[in-house]
This record gives structure tokens, C-alpha cells and sequence, in this order.
């Protein structure tokens, strides 16, 4: 690999990644200001939609206009709108042009708008990226991506799959040189092949200095077929293939290291002894799998966090290194909150208003159209950066 050109690449994502935290320092002191500009932009940017129309968008002034008059929303409230943009019909939720769809809950689609695909951008990828290189873990290394880059497309042509694998793809330059394992791998129908072949071109490669993983289940996943299959591997990248060059130093290596390896410890290091990195989206901190991936770290591997976002929008961002609280942020999403012990919608309260150590029900109006939408997330308030509240996920 060129070298000249991942650092090229690499310090591009530093600088997005400090005007992002420069940003964010700025609108944490006084959230609430961003809060309100960002709903009266949505109205006024909205107003003359499908969805604006029929809610009155330009009779709102202000924040309590907003407030009182906008209904609560779930996702039935959307669903024939969302069809109507998959069939290509545009100024329907938002005058944004869609550039994807998630899926949520694995069937329902949910439309991305260039905004929103921005602040996943920026809170999901960029923040992440100014983190690693804050503590010197952005250098001229390759970056393991085991997110699933895999889209389907509707009869109208627009695309479905992770946001996210839409963000690692939509640069074809560090798609070229800077990741390992090429995006074709996710198209493979078959999860075996899918696992071998990312397998084969992430032992073939020493030199990795990051990793991403979209759950943190995909690296204990690709970790426990290593240790199963490392002979196959091994002969694989000794021999070479279709897919890969032969490299019979490599392959030695390789075995030497499996020949004495104990099931479930610390591998990790041992094959990219640069790797001292990991990025996880979408992860249960506490949970006993967690833990095992951390033993196949081991202590020099440290996890970057990455914020709450799901398909209906990025919600907190990362602060710190294996820190995992994260910010809420004020100027792409507007929050509002119900007392998880409360059954009432009735008496909403604003992000400002929240109590460090209490449970709340989200409810988010965001960049792709959703107004004052019901997620059915639960965070935790944890604490405050400036001004803002600090949350995790409650999986109470």
C-alpha cells in the first residue's frame, strides 16, 4: 500500500473530525439555543412538503408553536409516506433530497436525507476519527472495516442497507487504499464464504492500525473462525487464491502464532501488533461477549465508543477514549423526553431539563422527516458536558 496516500487520507479524516469537535465544543454550552434553530429550520425548510402542508408548518413561529401543535408520531404515522419516496416522489416528509434507506428492525424502511447522512457523517465517523487521532491512534496503518457495505435497490433505483456501510463507501479513494477487505466481500450470499473471505484479507495484511466493527460482534465473530479455520487460512495465503497474492512468510507467521494460541486469549496484537484501536458502533458495554472481545484485545487495544444512533437518526456522539458515555447533540436532532416511570406523553421535557442518574423515553424529530417520533429508546442521564446531558443506552 502507498503509505504517502493513507496519510494523505488519514489526516483528512483529523480535520474533519476537529472541525466537528470544534463544533460541538461550541453548541454544548448552550444547547437549547441550537435546539430551537434547528426546528424552526426544519419548518421553515419544510413547510411547503407533503408532510409541512398537512401539519400547518407555516402557521409555526417558534418552539412552543412547534410543541403544542405537532402531534406525536410513531412509524404507522410515516409508513405511506416512506413509499411514496421509495417509488421516487420527492417533497414528500422533507424537501431534502433522500439518499438511502435503513432498515428498521430488519423490514422497515427509513429514509436518509443528504442532512441526515451528514450528521452521520460528522457524530458517527468523523468524531470518532478526531478521538483516534487525539491519542495518536490515526497513523499511516490500514483500517480493518468489518462493516456490512451490502445495499439492495428498490424498483426506483434508490438504495437500502446500513447507514453506516453507506458512510465507508461513499469515498472511493479511502475505499481503494485505506480499507481492508474489499466491499465485494458483503455481497457474497453465503455467511461461511462471507467469514472466510474476510478472514483470508485480514490475516494476509500485518500492517493494521485501526479497526471498525458496526456490532462489536463481527470482530469476536471473525476472531472464533481464525481460531477454527487458521490452518485452511494459512494454506490459503501461502498458496494464494483468486482473491489474494501468495505470501508464505505470512502464512508462517501465522501458524506460528495459532500453534500456540489458547482458545479465547489475547490474539489480537499478535497478528497486527499495530492495532491498538477499536471503533464500535451499536454495542452492549456490559455484556459478557463484550468482555470476551476485550480478552482477545487485550490491555494495548482500546475501544473508541461510538454515539447512540440507530435508523432514525444520530443521537450522542463520543467523547473520549473507552469512555462509554456520550453526548447528546443539540444541533441535528431535536430531543424531547418522558420519565421512563411516567405513562404520560403529556408533559415533555427539553434536554436542558434533564436529571443526572434518570431513565427517559426519546422522542426525536429529525433531519429525515420524522417529527416528534416516538424511538422507543431509553437513555440514561449520566452527566453533563458543559451544558449538555451525557447518556448511555438503558438495557434495563
Amino acid at each position: 500500500m502507498d503509505e504517502k496516500t493513507i496519510k494523505m487520507v488519514n489526516e483528512a479524516r483529523w480535520a474533519d473530525g476537529l472541525k466537528v469537535r470544534n463544533r460541538l465544543e461550541e453548541i454544548t454550552y448552550d444547547p437549547m439555543r441550537s435546539q430551537e434553530d434547528f426546528v424552526m429550520r426544519m419548518i421553515r425548510e419544510n413547510s411547503k412538503t407533503n408532510f409541512g402542508r398537512k401539519h400547518g408548518f407555516e402557521n409555526i413561529r417558534n418552539l412552543d408553536d412547534f410543541r403544542q401543535n405537532m402531534p406525536l408520531t410513531t412509524y404507522d404515522d410515516y409508513s405511506s409516506y416512506i413509499e411514496r419516496i421509495a417509488n421516487g416522489e420527492k417533497n414528500v416528509l422533507t424537501a431534502y433530497h433522500t439518499e438511502h434507506f435503513s432498515l428498521l428492525s430488519g423490514i422497515k424502511k427509513l429514509p436518509q436525507s443528504r442532512w441526515s447522512i451528514q450528521a452521520a457523517f460528522d457524530y458517527s465517523f468523523s468524531a470518532d476519527f478526531y478521538v483516534a487521532g487525539n491519542h495518536g491512534y490515526l497513523t499511516d496503518g490500514l483500517t480493518l472495516n468489518l462493516v456490512d457495505n451490502s445495499v439492495e435497490h428498490l424498483p426506483s433505483g434508490m438504495a437500502v442497507g446500513s447507514t453506516l456501510g453507506r458512510l465507508l463507501s461513499k469515498r472511493g479513494l479511502e475505499e481503494d487504499h485505506i480499507y481492508v477487505i474489499p466491499t465485494s466481500v458483503a455481497n457474497k450470499s453465503n455467511r461461511v464464504d462471507i467469514l472466510h473471505l474476510q478472514s483470508l484479507f485480514a490475516l494476509r495484511q500485518r500492517d493494521i492500525s485501526l479497526a471498525i466493527c458496526e456490532h462489536y460482534d463481527n470482530m469476536l465473530e471473525l476472531l472464533r473462525y481464525i481460531e477454527k479455520h487458521w490452518p485452511q487460512l494459512a494454506d490459503d495465503i501461502e498458496n494464494g487464491n483468486p482473491y489474494i497474492q501468495p505470501d508464505a512468510p505470512r502464512a508462517k507467521k501465522i501458524r506460528e502464532i495459532m500453534e500456540a494460541h489458547r482458545i479465547g486469549a489475547q490474539l489480537v496484537t499478535q497478528f497486527w501488533p499495530r492495532l491498538h484501536c477499536v471503533i464500535v458502533y451499536d454495542v452492549d458495554r456490559l455484556s459478557t461477549s463484550f468482555e470476551l472481545l476485550r480478552t482477545y484485545c487485550g490491555s494495548q487495544v482500546h475501544f473508541i465508543y461510538s454515539g447512540i444512533n440507530s435508523p432514525e437518526g444520530t443521537f450522542s456522539t463520543t467523547l473520549n477514549l473507552d469512555d462509554p458515555q456520550t453526548v447528546l447533540i443539540p444541533d441535528s436532532v431535536f430531543y424531547e423526553f418522558k420519565p421512563k416511570e411516567t405513562k404520560s406523553y403529556d408533559n415533555l421535557l427539553t434536554l436542558d431539563q434533564l436529571e443526572t442518574g434518570k431513565v427517559y423515553e426519546l422522542i426525536a424529530t429529525t433531519f429525515s422527516g420524522l417529527y416528534r417520533y416516538k424511538t422507543r429508546i431509553h437513555f440514561v442521564v449520566v452527566g453533563r458536558y458543559h451544558d449538555t446531558p451525557t447518556v448511555i443506552v438503558d438495557r434495563q
